[in-house]
C-alpha cells in the first residue's frame, strides 16, 4: 500500500504550485501560517495548523492540497492518500499541472501495474530461486522508474524541440536505425520504403528492410541512396554500424543459411570499390538467440550490440567485444548493471571519443516507451545512465541515437505522434556532446610514380609505444581516415611492403575542439639512393639524448630492417643555423650515433649502419622561421645498398 501511495503522490506532482484551479477564499490565520511553514519545509509545524482549518472547512481545497503535501513530505502516506483522495473528489481539475500530462501518467500507471504484478509473481515463490530473483530485481526496477518519472517529466531543458528530416530522407513508410560517420557528412539509415532491393511486387504498400545513406551538401541532406548489393539483398538489411573510415561493416541478418540464431552479426569489408560478401562472425561472438543492434567503435577494434542470450541482467542486455592486433574477435562480455538492467537495453551508439555510449532503455527510469540514454566510460567503469530528457525523449519510442563531426547535431528515431519510426535532428547542447576528436585524412601514394597506394595505417601513443588501431588506405581510392581521441600525443605512419614507412607527429590535448586535417602521405619505395626523413625521432633541447617518444619510430627502423636484410642505411643529423657551426656539427654527429647505437642494441648488425653529422649544411627549409628550423632539425635515413 505504501508503495502504490508513493507512485501515486508521484503522478500528482506535489511539489507543483496550483494554477488554473477554482480559488478558495481564506480567511483563517491558520492557513496562512500553515501555508508559511509548508514553505518553509516545516511540515510538523504546516501539518498542525493545517489539520485545523480542514477540520472547520472542509471543502477549502488550498489548504487540503498543502496538508496533503505536508503529510507526503513528512513520510505520513496514509493520511497523504487520504487528503490527495479528498482532493481530487473535491476538483478533479484543481492544478492542470498538478495531475502532470495524461501521456506521462499514463507511463507511469503502465509501469506502477508492471511491478505490482511483478510482486505478485515474487510472493508466491515460496523459496528463492532464480526466477524469483529475477522477478525482485525487475520490480525494483519498476518502481524506481515510478519514483523518477516525476523529475524527469518536469525537468527543465534548453534544447530545442527536435526536427524530423524532411522527404526525402524519410519517406511515408518506417525510416530508422540512423548512423552518422565520424565527419558528420553522411548518415547511414534504414528504412522500409518501396523501390528497395527487397521491393515485391508492383502492388506492394512496403518493403522489406534495405540500408540506405545520405550525404550533407552544405545544409541539406541530399536524396538517399541505396547501398549496393551485396550489403543490401532481397531480405531485410538493417542495424548496420561503420568503422571512421567507412570500410568496415557490421551488421545484423535474421533467418538466413548461415544463420547461428534468431538474428546474427555479420560484417563485411570494403575491397577497393567493392563490398566483401557478408560473412558471419560465427559462434564466439553470436550465440543461439538474439544478436543485433550493434555499434562498431571508430577503429573498428570494438563491438557493443543488444543480445538476449541466457546468463544477462534482463529481457536484452548490452554486451561488448573486442578485437585484438591480429584482426580475432574475442568472447563477448556482458556490460554489467549499472548499464543493464532486468528490462531492455538496445540501439547503443559508441561515439568517435570511444568512451561515450548512447543507447536505449526501458529499464532506467524514462518518460516513454523507451528513452535514450548516456554513459561515459571513465577510470574503468560507465557512469550511472543520464537520461537525455524532453524534449529528445517522449512518451513514445525513442531510440539509435547518433552523433559525430562537431557533435552540434545529433540523429535518433522516434515515433513521437506517428505509426511509423522516422529519422530526427537535434541541436546538441555542449554539456551533452562526446569528447572531441580530430580527424586525420588523406590519400597515400608512391612518391615516385604518384600511383595511389593501400597500405596499413597505424595508429600508436608516442608515449606509451601503444598500438591503438590498424586500418588501411583504400587500395583503389588511396583514402584514409582514423579517429583521434583528445588527451594523446599519437604517431601515425603509413605501412607498406617494398616501401619506407612514413610517420606524422599529432598531439591532441584535452582541450581540443574538433577539427579535420587532411594529410596526404607519399611512400618512398625502397632502393638504393632513397632519403627518408624520421618525423617522430626526438632529443632533448641542445642534446644528443633520445626522448622516450622516439621508441615508436625507432622500433619501426628496426622491423623494417629486419625484414630487409640486406639493407644498409647511413643515418645523418641535422640541426637549424642556430649557434656556431662546431657546436652544431658535433651535435648533429652525436645525435646521429644515438640513433645508430639504439638500431644496434634493437639487433640490427652495426656493419649495416653508419652515422654521420652535417649540421646546419643540408637545410630544407627557411632558417628564418621557427617551422623551418623545426623542420631543418631532422633525422634521415639514407639507403646505402639495398
Amino acid at each position: 500500500m505504501k508503495w502504490m501511495l508513493m507512485a501515486f503522490l508521484i503522478l500528482l506532482g506535489i511539489q507543483s504550485h496550483s494554477q488554473g484551479r477554482r480559488s478558495v477564499n481564506i480567511e483563517d490565520p491558520n492557513f496562512a501560517n500553515g501555508k508559511t511553514a509548508y514553505e518553509q519545509d516545516k511540515y510538523k509545524e504546516a501539518i498542525a495548523l493545517l489539520e485545523q482549518v480542514v477540520t472547520t472547512t472542509p471543502d477549502n481545497q488550498d489548504a487540503v492540497y498543502y496538508l496533503a503535501s505536508s503529510y507526503y513530505n513528512n513520510n505520513q502516506m496514509a493520511e497523504a492518500w487520504t487528503k490527495f483522495t479528498e482532493l481530487e473528489k473535491l476538483n478533479p481539475n484543481y492544478n492542470s499541472f498538478f495531475y502532470l500530462q495524461a501521456a506521462s501518467v499514463g507511463q507511469a500507471l503502465k509501469k506502477w501495474k508492471e511491478t505490482e504484478a511483478l510482486l505478485l509473481k515474487y510472493k508466491s515463490h515460496t523459496a528463492k530461486t532464480s526466477e524469483s530473483t529475477r522477478l525482485r530485481h525487475r520490480a525494483d526496477y519498476s518502481l524506481n522508474y515510478v519514483k523518477n518519472i516525476q523529475a524527469l517529466s518536469t525537468l527543465s531543458s534548453s534544447i530545442k524541440e527536435p526536427v524530423m528530416l524532411p522527404s526525402p530522407v524519410n519517406s511515408e513508410q518506417a525510416d530508422y536505425l540512423p548512423m552518422l560517420d565520424a565527419t558528420g557528412n553522411k548518415l547511414y539509415f534504414t528504412s522500409t520504403r518501396l523501390g528497395g532491393f527487397s521491393m515485391e511486387g508492383a502492388n506492394a504498400k512496403e518493403g522489406d528492410e534495405d540500408l540506405y545513406f545520405t550525404v550533407r551538401i552544405g545544409n541539406t541532406w541530399a536524396a538517399p541512396e541505396l547501398l549496393p548489393s551485396p550489403l543490401n539483398s532481397k531480405g531485410n538489411d538493417g542495424a548496420a554500424s561503420f568503422s571512421a573510415d567507412g570500410q568496415l561493416m557490421i551488421f545484423g541478418g535474421c533467418g538466413l543459411d548461415d544463420s547461428i540464431g534468431e538474428c546474427d552479426l555479420y560484417f563485411s569489408q570494403l575491397e577497393g570499390d567493392k563490398w566483401s560478401a557478408p560473412q558471419n562472425m560465427g559462434n564466439v561472438v553470436n550465440s543461439s538467440a538474439w544478436d543485433a543492434h550493434s555499434t562498431l567503435s571508430a577503429d573498428g577494434s570494438k563491438i557493443i550490440f543488444s543480445s538476449n542470450r541466457t546468463g544477462g541482467y534482463g529481457d536484452q542486455d548490452l554486451y561488448v567485444v573486442e578485437r585484438n592486433p591480429f584482426g580475432e574477435w574475442g568472447v563477448p562480455c556482458n556490460m554489467g548493471s549499472i548499464v543493464n538492467t532486468p528490462l531492455k537495453e538496445s540501439a547503443p551508439f559508441l561515439s568517435q571519443d570511444g568512451k561515450t555510449l548512447y543507447f536505449s532503455s526501458s529499464g532506467h527510469p524514462g518518460l516513454g516507451e523507451e528513452d535514450i540514454f548516456k554513459s561515459v566510460f571513465e577510470n574503468g567503469k560507465w557512469s550511472t545512465p543520464e537520461n537525455l530528457g524532453r524534449p529528445i525523449n517522449t512518451e513514445g519510442r525513442d531510440q539509435y541515437f547518433t552523433i559525430g563531426g562537431a557533435g552540434e547535431k545529433g540523429y535518433f528515431s522516434s515515433n513521437r505522434g506517428q505509426t511509423e519510426l522516422h529519422v530526427f535532428e537535434v541541436e546538441i547542447p555542449e554539456s551533452m556532446r562526446p569528447q572531441p576528436t580530430v580527424i586525420i585524412e588523406g590519400i597515400v601514394t608512391n612518391e615516385k610514380t604518384k600511383a595511389l597506394v593501400g597500405a596499413y595505417v597505424m595508429v600508436e601513443d608516442l608515449n606509451s609505444g601503444d598500438l591503438i588501431a590498424v586500418n588501411k588506405s583504400n587500395s583503389v581510392t588511396g583514402k584514409y581516415l582514423v579517429v583521434l581521441p583528445a588527451g594523446k600525443i599519437y604517431s601515425v605512419s603509413a605501412n607498406k611492403e617494398g616501401f619506407f614507412f612514413h610517420s606524422e607527429r599529432f598531439d591532441v590535448p584535452l582541450q581540443s575542439k574538433f577539427q579535420e586535417i587532411k594529410k596526404d602521405i607519399s611512400l618512398r619505395p625502397i632502393e638504393k639512393g632513397a632519403k627518408i626523413v624520421l618525423n617522430n625521432i626526438f632529443f632533448e633541447t641542445g642534446k644528443a639524448t633520445l626522448s622516450p617518444q622516439s621508441r615508436v619510430e625507432l622500433q619501426k627502423a628496426i622491423d623494417l630492417m629486419k625484414i630487409n636484410p640486406t639493407m644498409t642505411i647511413e643515418v645523418g643529423g641535422h640541426t637549424d643555423n642556430v649557434g656556431d657551426e662546431a657546436t652544431n656539427m658535433k651535435l648533429s654527429h652525436d645525435r646521429a650515433k644515438s640513433v645508430r647505437d639504439y638500431l644496434v642494441t634493437g639487433g640490427i648488425p652495426s656493419a649495416r649502419l653508419q652515422a654521420k653529422g652535417y649540421g646546419k649544411l643540408n637545410p630544407v627549409a627557411d632558417n628564418t622561421t621557427d617551422e623551418g628550423r623545426k623542420a631543418n632539425r631532422r633525422t634521415e635515413f639514407i639507403i646505402l645498398e639495398f
